[in-house]
């Protein structure tokens, strides 16, 4: 598997610790660089930030499992640098995915999750990403079941982990039902868990740095902080 990587911005000794993981349907062709000017953004703002590469779809290594449980490495390494500090998971789209699947048995102190990819089945139904869901997985809901289930954050609930998903309910990529569904499960299931719908807003608007997801997004670091 290839190993992931981390850009690290921001002040070494900051309080709290920040993994940023992009999107872009867990395929090559989108990079870290898509999200690197919220990271920076956030790391300008006092936080040290991790804004994190791995295999994707294309890449060896990359696809299903290799893509989340190179994040996994990548949060668990976090979690080793940050010295009992506090850790927050922010992932967009494909990446929000990611930042809840990766969460789930860690402890980090919360995952914001953009217009988050959380029900695999539900995706490739709806034809998410281009066919972008069977690419990931490898094969059709029909051929390979289990493995849309033990992808899909929503059915690995509860997570143990607060979450604060933010969606605006003009996605055309990812639909905010992604995020609905997910939020009901997770509030079911014991997870502590809020849904911030903007109005009006797109897929890509979230991780713009001064866009509409900033204050929520600031909001919600502010209380890990403390």
């Amino acid at each position: 598997m290839r190993a992931w990587s981390a850009e690290k911005l921001g002040p070494e000794e900051a309080p709290l610790l920040v993994a940023t993981i992009h999107g872009g349907f867990w395929r090559s062709r989108v990079d870290a660089s898509s999200i690197s000017p919220l990271a920076a953004a956030l790391a300008a703002a006092g936080h040290r930030v991790w804004n994190l590469e791995f295999p994707r779809v294309g890449e060896p290594g990359g696809g299903w499992p290799g893509t989340p449980e190179a994040v996994a490495a990548a949060i668990d390494a976090l979690l080793g640098a940050a010295a009992g500090r506090p850790v927050a998971i922010l992932g967009h789209s494909a990446g929000g995915h990611l930042a809840l699947w990766a969460s789930h048995g860690r402890p980090v102190a919360a995952v914001l999750a953009l217009a988050p990819v959380c029900d695999l089945l539900a995706a490739y139904r709806e034809g998410l990403g281009e066919g972008a869901v069977e690419e990931f997985i490898g094969a059709p809901p029909d051929a390979a079941a289990e493995a849309y289930l033990e992808a899909s954050p929503g059915a690995r609930l509860p997570l143990g982990v607060p979450a604060l998903l933010v969606h605006g309910d003009a996605d055309q990529r990812v639909p905010v039902s992604q995020s609905r569904a997910y939020a009901e499960a997770a509030r079911a299931a014991g997870d502590e868990v809020e849904l911030i719908e903007l109005a009006g807003v797109e897929h890509m608007a979230l991780i713009e740095p001064d866009g509409p997801a900033r204050p929520a997004i600031d909001a919600g670091l502010a209380r890990l902080r403390g």
